[in-house]
């Protein structure tokens, strides 16, 4: 009989940021390095240690101790200090697509820079996993993935349930949606069962046995897997005298020190691989009772996920792209090394108990700030190459009047060509301190004559715009050879329609002076409809709406009632209070105020005022808190004291608009609820489709048998559509669908008030008081075009086009109007990024296939395959014309000059 091997892998997992706050933990941090560290390199039987598979454990540990590098590179060479393949271990459903490439593209160069990359695609804790993570990780050159979540149920503290397995062993093999497969290996008794291993020869033969025992029941084969950490554990340091008592009492087991690479090789020789279960897209845990699976991290702290959105966004979709443009045309330098800082303090933040609002509230304000500087790190580079295109366009005003003309600059980075309402303030009469005496400036602005603009393109033609006079104000100048330069002006917020812009690249407006009366604005009275080429929007008096398509006939009513529920649960699980009290605007009169009505757009503003509980029931939800009961167990009330919460809805609908904009406001002062916005799609449906990570998921309305938790709540990126009715979020990742599909319910915000996890940690500021926004679309589409022209708009919607005046009208050498564009459309294929290659003379072009077809993709130059990684594919050669597999994540190289 061949003899067991029991692989001990020693590790820590690292919760950079928890139930601590991030520097309490980094203190910790750099004793457990250090500590390991002198073992490695001293301690006989020590041979190896598992950095978690993050790569930022080192940039923290170095932050404190830099003069250790070399020490940490040769560990790292020497293979004792096992890392990366990624910079930090993410939620993988709240962060987008290129997120999770760049998570796993820096973490890569990170590992290398150190000597080595522990190539395992390591998911440990993650709230779930995507179903392309097979295809993303197989084309790092990784095949083997270690994971804790996603197939099994989990518990208080971890603890692991028996029942709703998918699979009848911790092996299986895993497919994502274009067939990529790799093996996966389930930590099916957590990644702590071998944590702590006793020395003494009675605890050791007591865990052993049940050790044993435990990981035998799922194990395949004879490699047994064993993990000797757990979150924050302390390095193990009489571990070599524990292995050598258990080779003693068990000598028909082989116990070795040792590393993922060396135990998944090992274990592929012994694969059953006919018996094998092979698991396919999604690991979410939907074969559970669904009351652990975490997924109501997507709207704890909801701020968060909407200034991630924004970020990843900015970075994504202008930054990178615009910078781009400004590196082809000569203007400026690509700027790798400051976008490689700016995303990495972006994935900071994208952390699986940061992004997902499941820490205490210390860890949550120190995101904030960095948010904001991410963010504001992102708009200093696009500000900058922004302008250095700007200088180099050709902004002359080439039609009659044109001569005092403004020109305004549109860009427009989505990959899609479009039509869409573009804002910018325009400037006339600016007047430098250094012209005049500064205090006179204001007068002599004042006394200019007045002035109306019109909007109109390069040819002369005007454009619908809406033109509101702001008045005089102040701002500066800072050049890049000189002093700053101080000003006033007269300036003006203009909205104007700007047709057909490039899919990706620039056109060019001009706000044209025309004197005599301003004309007066009259906003109409009509409340009650918006209307533009594309839809018809009626609200009814509880402030709900019919949308009516005009290019299909199709009809949604009673669209956008607010249901608000107590919640009794965390920042991890929602659970409803035991009274299951609701609050509904559907028996409300609404009030209603056009706030703006021109031909660019109209805005009606509806306002809900709702009696809601002020918080569940104090003395029972406190004693349930205290008392750490888990979730599912919870039966608090609703308070009885009512408190006025007041919602007010902007219906947006905009020319040219296939979509309904909708910004709800309110200034959150009630406790432990949730609030949600209601669509009927006028249907039923046993199935519905998500945006997810490089794919459109097709998921069930219905629970498995096993479930048993009242909410079937669900993760999204950009839209959650159902039967030709789409909603499109902006940074509101949670939504759920009932199960016969007639609802989709959109949640708008969440507040509770506790960590909750494995003890009693209060989190008041998760109760999110104060003023919140959420922002969505709410758009129709006929279902044949879901995967092509719908999901086109819906990633259309996630940003704005950016305009900006340009200094004075100007010749230039690039065109008033210039589409960078390497390609030809092509549907059902999903633009992602475009940006230069991380390392070398290269642009980079990434699509992926959400058809169910091949689809042809035709570039206007000869490109070469790459992986995910930006790795020419071997044997695979520059063409310009590339069949394109359904589900496949496809990226091209082109080299400079060619």
């Amino acid at each position: 009989m061949m003899k067991k091997t029991a692989y001990i892998i020693s590790h820590s997992h690292w919760d950079r940021e928890w139930f601590l706050p991030l520097e309490t933990l980094r203190y910790r941090l750099v004793t457990l390095l250090d500590e390991t560290a002198d073992l490695l390199e001293n301690k006989d039987g020590f041979d190896y240690f598992h950095l978690d598979g993050q790569t930022i454990m080192l940039e923290d540990y170095l932050a404190v101790k830099p003069g250790a590098r070399a020490r940490m590179e040769r560990l790292v060479r020497d293979g004792k200090l096992r890392i990366g393949p990624w910079y930090m271990l993410q939620d993988a459903f709240l962060t987008s697509s290129e997120a999770n490439v760049r998570n796993l593209l820096y973490g890569m160069q990170d590992a290398r820079e150190f000597g080595a990359v522990e190539r395992i695609g390591y998911f440990p804790d993650t709230f779930g996993i995507y179903g392309q993570a097979p295809q993303l990780v197989k084309q790092a050159g990784i095949d083997s993935v270690i994971f804790g979540r996603g197939v099994k149920p989990t518990g208080f503290n971890n603890q692991v349930f028996e029942g709703g397995y998918t699979s009848p062993f911790s092996e299986m093999f895993w497919q994502a949606p274009d067939g990529t497969r790799v093996l996966g290996v389930l930590l099916a008794n957590w990644y702590s069962n071998g944590n702590e291993i006793p020395v003494g020869r009675e605890d050791a033969l007591a865990f052993w046995d049940k050790k044993l025992a435990d990981v035998a029941d799922y194990a395949s084969t004879d490699a047994l897997l064993f993990l000797n950490g757990c979150d924050h554990q302390p390095v193990q340091v009489d571990l070599p005298e524990a292995l050598d008592v258990a080779r003693e009492l068990y000598p028909d087991v082989d116990f070795k020190h040792s590393h993922f690479t060396e135990y998944v090789a090992e274990l592929r020789k012994l694969l059953p691989s006919e018996d094998l279960q092979v698991i396919e897209g999604e690991l979410t845990n939907q074969r559970t009772d669904g009351w652990s699976t975490l997924v109501n991290t997507a709207s704890s702290r909801m701020y968060l996920k909407q200034a991630n959105q924004r970020v990843q966004q900015l970075l994504e979709k202008q930054v990178e792209p615009i910078a781009v443009m400004a590196t082809r045309t000569g203007t400026a330098a690509y700027p790798e090394e400051y976008l490689k800082f700016t995303w990495k303090l972006l994935m900071e933040n994208q952390i699986h108990d940061s992004i997902t609002g499941c820490s205490v509230d210390a860890v949550h304000r120190e995101m904030e700030t960095r948010f904001m500087k991410a963010e504001q790190a992102a708009r200093a580079m696009l500000d900058d190459k922004v302008a250095r295109i700007v200088r180099r366009v050709d902004t002359t005003a080439k039609f009659d009047g044109g001569a005092e003309a403004v020109p305004v600059v549109v860009f427009h980075t989505s990959g899609y060509a479009a039509t869409r309402v573009v804002t910018v303030d325009v400037e006339f009469a600016r007047t430098y301190f250094a012209e005049m005496p500064f205090e006179e400036i204001p007068a002599y602005l004042d006394s200019l004559p007045s002035v109306r603009l019109e909007i109109r393109d390069r040819d002369g033609n005007l454009v619908d715009a809406d033109v509101t006079e702001l008045g005089m104000q102040f701002d500066y100048e800072l050049p890049d050879r000189a002093f700053r330069k101080p000003y006033f002006a007269r300036r003006y917020r203009v909205r104007f329609v700007a047709e057909d812009l490039p899919r990706m690249g620039f056109a060019t407006y001009f706000a044209v002076p025309v004197r005599g009366e301003k004309e007066t604005v009259r906003v109409g009275n009509d409340a009650k409809r918006l209307e533009n080429q594309f839809l018809q929007v009626d609200v009814a008096e509880n402030g709900s709406y019919t949308l009516v398509c005009k290019e299909s006939g199709q009809t949604f009513a009673g669209l956008g009632a607010y249901v608000d529920q107590g919640d009794i649960g965390n920042e991890y699980m929602f659970k409803e209070t035991g009274d299951g009290l609701r609050v509904s605007t559907e028996g409300l009169d609404a009030e209603f105020v056009v706030l703006e009505s021109s031909k660019v757009r109209k805005t009606v503003e509806i306002t809900h005022r709702m009696m809601l509980p002020e918080s569940a029931d104090a003395e029972a939800f406190s004693d349930e808190k205290a008392r750490v009961v888990w979730h599912p167990g919870r039966v608090s009330p609703r308070s009885e004291r009512l408190r006025e919460f007041v919602v007010r809805t902007r219906l947006t609908l905009e020319s040219g608009s296939k979509a309904l904009k909708v910004d709800v406001r309110l200034d959150n002062d009630v406790a432990d609820h949730r609030l949600r916005a209601v669509f009927p799609t006028g249907t039923t449906r046993a199935t519905h489709f998500a945006d997810s990570v490089f794919e459109i998921v097709e998921r069930p309305n219905q629970v498995s048998e096993e479930w048993q938790n009242p909410s079937n709540d669900q993760r999204q990126q950009a839209f959650v559509a159902v039967g030709g009715l789409m909603v499109v979020n902006r940074g509101l990742p949670e939504y759920e669908v009932n199960a016969d599909g007639s609802e989709i319910r959109l949640t708008l915000l969440r507040a509770n008030s506790e960590l909750g996890d494995w003890g009693n940690f209060p989190t008041p500021e998760a109760q999110s008081f104060g003023e919140q926004v959420a922002e969505f679309y709410v758009m129709p589409y006929v279902e044949e075009t879901l995967r092509t022209e719908a999901a086109k708009w819906a990633y259309e919607y996630q940003m704005e086009p950016l305009a900006v005046q340009a200094d004075g009208q100007h010749d230039g050498e690039l065109s008033s109007r210039v589409e960078f564009a390497m390609w030809h459309d092509a549907p059902g294929l999903i633009f992602s990024s475009w940006k230069r290659a991380s390392s070398g003379d290269a642009e980079i072009l990434r699509f992926y296939s959400v058809s169910e077809t091949v689809r042809e993709m035709a570039l206007l130059d000869e490109m070469r395959k790459t992986t995910i990684l930006e790795e020419a594919v071997p044997d695979v050669a520059l063409a310009r014309s590339w069949q394109v597999a359904p589900s496949e994540i496809i990226t091209w190289r082109k080299e400079d000059g060619k």
